[in-house]
C-alpha cells in the first residue's frame, strides 16, 4: 500500500465521518447536537472576547474614531448571544 493510497483511504474515511456527524447533528433531540452547540457556543464566545480585547480590528479606531468601535460592539453582542445559546443547550429540557 503506497502513501497516496493511504491518503485516499484517510480522506474517504474522514469524509464518511463528517457526513455521519452532520446527519447525527441534524437529528431532532440528538444529544450530540446539544453537546456540539454547547462546545461551539462557548468557543465562539471566547473567540469574540479575545477579538474585543485584541489590538487587531477590522475597523480600526485610529482611522475611523468612534465608528471603529462598531466591530467590537458587534463581536461583544455575538459573543454574548453564543454564550447564551451554549448555556441553554447545557440545561436539561423540562419536557
Amino acid at each position: 500500500m503506497g502513501f497516496f493510497t493511504f491518503l485516499a483511504v484517510l480522506a474517504l474515511c474522514g469524509t464518511a465521518l463528517a457526513v455521519a456527524m452532520m446527519v447525527l447533528v441534524n437529528m431532532p433531540k440528538s444529544p450530540l447536537r446539544d453537546m456540539l452547540v454547547q462546545i461551539v457556543g462557548w468557543l465562539f464566545a471566547v473567540f469574540c472576547a479575545l477579538y474585543c480585547i485584541s489590538p487587531i480590528d477590522i475597523l480600526p479606531e485610529a482611522f475611523l474614531g468612534p465608528f471603529g468601535l462598531v466591530d467590537d460592539v458587534g463581536a461583544a453582542v455575538v459573543g454574548v448571544m453564543s454564550a447564551m445559546a451554549a448555556y441553554r443547550a447545557g440545561k436539561p429540557s423540562k419536557n
